[in-house]
């Protein structure tokens, strides 16, 4: 037997690990400019403005429009940007610059992974919205598409072409600084914005959070007017019914729909996909080091879990939940284990309604009151 002569000592851990939910979101753009073939990460929108400007951009190229759009919802956060050539193969350029994406949080020189995606303007394409569905399912994140239609029946039937949680689909440009705006730069600084905390301050929950009905900086009209009334039937709710939102004159250009056109009713609510995944994202990074480990060591997987949602729960972020070890779906003797994790996010007010009712329930204590004086 070996002696370990003299007086030693270890360090250990039994505690729950936090559970660290990343609140940044990183945009990634894929803009035709010139002829430029590179792709590029920026601190901030005002550094992606600047860069188009010294290659010689304006306010009339769409590079510069996108990284204005953002500028103008008042956010600093990291975008990717993939530029393709703008020639008459821009669409090829497009789709092959979308692929590129995927890479993006792989190569050395970006690093990030954009959680909001968008190609404004070439979105109104089949292929193309297609493509950044892929490319938005397997980075988590979410696409943002123009529906750039003439009319109501134009944007339902491009609607019709796609059944996704990974989409957001948005009608028409909007006008801001005197110019016609891809509605899905906009869109995308604004959810950036508000996932940050917005108008309220810093928010470490901001992601989880519905952002229809936020005012949408710097627009001052839309390219074609869309029909919009409380309470009663018209094409901004109809298009809203069928997964398309737009930015509506009311009480200021705002944001109208955050669903996306998923066939399956609980995710076509786009903050509980958005909240869904980072949660799930989270927690396996929380967890990686019990990998491999001692299976005893589950007790504070499941500690770790726990504390994680009890903190969601206190917020008001989630409505409650409920962590067991699958019996079923876990086999010991393989080291096969499945944790299944039941919750429910706070849901937005999508819908109040109110019923103003005629009564005469006080006709007989008016006379009374009459006949007293």
């Amino acid at each position: 037997m070996n002696l370990n002569y003299g007086i030693n000592g270890s360090i250990k851990v039994e505690a729950a690990r936090p559970v660290i939910v990343d609140s940044t979101t990183p945009l990634g753009f894929v803009v035709p400019f010139k002829t430029l073939d590179e792709m590029r990460v920026f601190r901030n929108p005002t550094e992606f403005r600047a860069y188009v400007e010294e290659k010689g951009g304006t306010p009339d190229d769409l590079a510069y429009k996108t990284a204005n759009a953002v500028m103008l919802q008042g956010v600093s956060t990291k975008i990717v940007v993939r530029f393709v050539p703008d020639n008459d193969g821009v669409k090829d350029g497009v789709l092959a610059g979308l692929d590129d994406m995927r890479a993006a949080p792989q190569r050395d020189d970006i690093l990030t992974r954009p959680n909001i995606l968008a190609a404004p303007e070439y979105s109104y394409d089949v292929d193309v919205a297609a493509k950044m569905d892929s490319v938005a399912a397997k980075l988590k994140a979410t696409a943002v598409v123009d529906v750039n239609a003439a009319n109501e029946a134009e944007a339902l039937n491009f609607a019709r072409n796609f059944g996704s949680r990974f989409l957001l689909l948005y009608s028409g440009r909007s006008k801001a600084e005197g110019r016609l705006y891809p509605t899905s730069a906009l869109m995308a600084g604004l959810i950036a914005y508000w996932d940050a905390g917005g108008d309220n301050g810093y928010d470490e929950f901001g992601y989880a959070r519905s952002h229809s009905n936020r005012i949408v900086k710097g627009v001052s009209g839309s390219e074609r007017a869309i029909e919009y009334f409380d309470g009663e039937d018209c094409e901004a709710r109809r298009l809203r019914q069928n997964g398309v939102g737009s930015i509506l004159m009311d009480v200021g250009w705002r944001s109208y729909g955050f669903e996306t056109t998923d066939i399956d009713y609980v995710w076509q609510s786009l903050e509980r996909v958005r909240t869904f995944y980072r949660w799930l994202d989270a927690i396996i990074k929380a967890n990686k080091w019990a990998r491999d480990r001692s299976a005893d060591q589950l007790v504070w997987v499941k500690k770790t879990c726990s504390e994680f949602f009890r903190k969601l729960t206190g917020a008001k972020i989630a409505l409650g939940y409920e962590i067991y070890l699958d019996p079923y779906k876990s086999d010991v003797t393989a080291g096969k284990f499945t944790f299944v994790l039941k919750t429910a996010n706070m849901p937005p007010i999508r819908e109040l309604n109110f019923e103003l009712m005629f009564s005469d329930d006080w006709n007989e204590a008016f006379i009374t009151w009459i006949n007293s004086i």
